[in-house]
């Protein structure tokens, strides 16, 4: 699937990548861009790669976290050195009680009302009676300073004290004619293939953090689908074929 530069939002985002990479081969010193999201880090990427600069490194406190901070180190006294301590990424751990249902809504309006921007601010995990957020080394003191998340006091700890919470999935079972997109969108928001086509074609679905239009675009296990107001799915496996032919794929939701 091809990643095209969407908007003069992402072509900034990608100018100034570039600028990070060429300045940190210039004073030799790593340079880190703040938090991203998915489709911002593939941007970040051909920011990078447009440009002819520095290999980009993703990180955000944890391997498999969702919103990254872009790192460059080639050309830097830090080449060498392991690069995920040398990010400037953080972790605070919230706990509270369990009867208290915190979301990570709850959790990032509390931040953002904290005075901090989005940005600076990664993944929120949230579990039954404990929460771990990601934040930059430079908003950590105002993270950790949290004392209530809405009308709940919460108890604070610097790192990450208690277990990580994991991203729970709804599993889908489905049958599909083919792996094209519009098929698997059909599948992903239960609806006809005429339905799910006029999604893709109006520019709400995404895939792997990219607008895809083209209805008939295969697609390929892992890949995320992003659709608006349906929500978020990775296309696990495909795990045979019905006696008609028809593919069985599993599909996870995001919950």
């Amino acid at each position: 699937m091809i990643t095209q530069i969407a908007n003069d939002e992402e072509r900034f985002l990608c100018a100034h990548i570039s600028d990070l990479s060429a300045l940190s081969r210039k004073t030799g010193v790593p340079r880190f861009s703040r938090f991203l999201n998915e489709r911002e880090a593939v941007v970040a990427g051909l920011g990078a790669a447009q440009t002819g600069g520095s290999k980009p490194f993703f990180y955000g406190g944890y391997d498999g976290a969702a919103r990254t901070v872009c790192g460059f180190f080639e050309g830097t006294y830090a080449e060498e050195l392991p690069h995920e301590e040398l990010f400037p990424v953080c972790a605070v751990t919230f706990s509270f009680r369990s009867v208290d249902k915190l979301s990570h809504r709850d959790f990032l309006g509390a931040i953002i009302a904290a005075g901090l921007e989005r940005d600076v601010v990664g993944d929120i995990l949230v579990a039954e009676d404990h929460a771990v957020v990601f934040c930059l080394d430079a908003a950590a003191e105002i993270v950790a300073g949290l004392m209530k998340i809405g009308r709940v006091g919460v108890r604070s700890e610097r790192g990450i004290t208690r277990e990580l919470p994991r991203a729970e999935f709804e599993r889908i079972k489905a049958a599909i004619a083919s792996m094209r997109l519009d098929c698997v969108v059909g599948a992903c928001t239960n609806t006809s293939r005429e339905k799910s086509a006029l999604l893709v074609k109006s520019g709400q679905v995404s895939a792997d953090f990219s607008v895809c239009l083209n209805v008939s675009t295969m697609v390929k296990e892992n890949t995320v689908i992003s659709i608006r107001g349906f929500g978020r799915f990775r296309l696990s496996e495909i795990v045979g074929e019905t006696k008609k032919g028809r593919l069985r794929v599993v599909i996870y939701k995001y919950i």
